[in-house]
């Protein structure tokens, strides 16, 4: 009992910070920044997730954060996201995706995997799986 009042006041005090990542950090790459503007995952007519692009240390990253309008609603949702790989400035459909990710477990945030697609076309990709409806993807804007 002593141990959980010590660790909430803690918490509340801002010594700890459970479950929350780096904002906006890519796990092994703090030099990394946002490119290119966000995109919004849409459900209902509400933005439920922002979906970011960032290049750093060699590498671009993708990343998801569920918003908590959303996260709100108590529904239960999945998460997936990569870095779209396009051939041209002028191609609307990725070729492929590198540096997947996905997670079941209802993230509030997720990262993909470093992708070597630097010199390439490329767009951070996120999907919401919302319980008992149906996916919801959005793009990044894309950087050439």
């Amino acid at each position: 009992m002593k141990r959980a009042i010590i660790a909430a006041v803690f918490v509340l005090l801002g010594f700890v910070s459970p479950g929350v990542a780096n904002a906006e950090t890519p796990p092994g790459c703090a030099s990394a920044a946002q490119i290119g503007s966000t995109g919004y995952v849409k459900w209902r007519g509400n933005n439920i997730a922002s979906v970011k692009q960032f290049a750093g240390c060699g590498a671009n990253y993708s990343y998801v954060y569920v918003w908590e309008s959303f996260r709100a609603t108590g529904r239960y949702w999945g998460t997936q996201t990569a870095i779209a790989v396009y051939s041209s400035s002028g191609d609307s459909t990725p070729n492929s995706y590198k540096g997947g990710n996905s997670s079941q477990f209802a993230p509030v945030e997720l990262w993909g995997k470093p992708a070597s697609t630097l010199s390439q076309c490329t767009a951070a990709y996120g999907m919401i799986s919302v319980q008992q409806d149906d996916n919801f993807t959005a793009f990044s804007s894309k950087r050439c």
